[in-house]
């Protein structure tokens, strides 16, 4: 690894590239531990953090999490905000005392994927702070638990469909692979006349309800991040592999970045594991495995 000499199509060195990576992510690292340490105001309780997918950033915050000693529970947020609101539902049921929890949401694409779904998420966020889910649970009744029901019907109000869940308790932690649009985002939409200029604006709306940290990476970031990882991390330690080992496996990565099938840190695990099983050949084993 020379860290010196850039060979291929990336603007900065290795050596440039990996320090920004080294800061683009400490201070991914800082935002996720002063959320965890910090009283949040009732204002902005929330945060949605914008990143590369297979970088590490749900092990980080879980780990971070698992050290604060806060109370928290972690949802994946790749499902329907019907099953999203069956979670939060049993979430607060079992919060007797009503304490202040932290709400980890992984990959909650899904979740922000219609203007209904952004106007029930928008309403658990900010006031009224209730998640409403106002259709009839009739037909999905029956592949609840024991527990999902009890909690449905301690949150159900008479006369209403649905169910109605309080989260003023609640803190939400928001990760995705994708960007909340800005103001300008949606005005250019407009200006434009996009058909999804009013979706858009509801995403926008998340956006105003939560501290956002938009964690942009081109390639060379993107290459340093993962190299911070790999050189600054034990991610690799199960696999027993060198310094120097780590070091040919981020060259072969930078230098044939643009031609690469994954850019992740799995790619690095599987590229350590072909190390071991391979020893020999390992390299033209990654050329079969990972390049296009």
């Amino acid at each position: 690894m020379s860290l010196l000499i850039n060979t291929n199509s990336f603007k900065m060195t290795q050596k440039e590239a990996l320090n920004q990576g080294i800061l683009i992510r400490s201070r991914f690292l800082d935002v996720v531990q002063k959320f965890a340490q910090e009283k949040k105001t009732d204002l902005y309780p929330h945060d949605f953090i914008f990143g590369y997918p297979g970088i590490g950033k749900t092990y980080e915050i879980t780990n971070i999490l698992k050290n604060s000693g806060l109370h928290y529970v972690s949802i994946n947020g790749n499902i329907s905000m019907y099953s999203f609101g069956i979670q939060l539902a049993v979430i607060n049921y079992l919060n007797t005392n009503q304490e202040k929890i932290i709400i980890f949401c992984d990959d909650v694409d899904a979740l922000v994927s219609t203007e209904m779904s952004c106007n029930i998420l928008k309403s658990a966020l900010h006031q009224p702070k209730t998640f409403n889910y106002e259709k009839s649970l009739q037909s999905q009744w029956s592949n609840l638990t024991d527990l999902q029901k009890e909690a449905i019907q301690h949150h159900q109000v008479d006369g209403k469909m649905g169910f109605a869940v309080p989260t003023n308790t609640m803190s939400f932690i928001f990760v995705s692979n994708i960007q909340l649009p800005t103001d300008d985002d949606v005005r250019k939409a407009r200006e434009k006349s996009v058909a999804k200029a009013s979706l858009l604006a509801h995403k926008n709306a998340i956006r105003s309800r939560c501290m956002v940290q938009d964690f942009k990476l081109n390639d060379d970031t993107l290459w340093g991040w993962i190299a911070d990882v790999i050189l600054n991390t034990d991610c690799l330690s199960k696999y027993n592999i060198s310094d120097e080992d780590k070091l040919t496996i981020l060259d072969f990565i930078w230098d044939n970045w643009f031609n690469l099938t994954e850019r992740s840190i799995r790619l690095v695990e599987k590229m350590s594991f072909i190390m071991l099983e391979y020893p020999e050949i390992y390299k033209s084993v990654w050329e079969i495995d990972f390049l296009k």
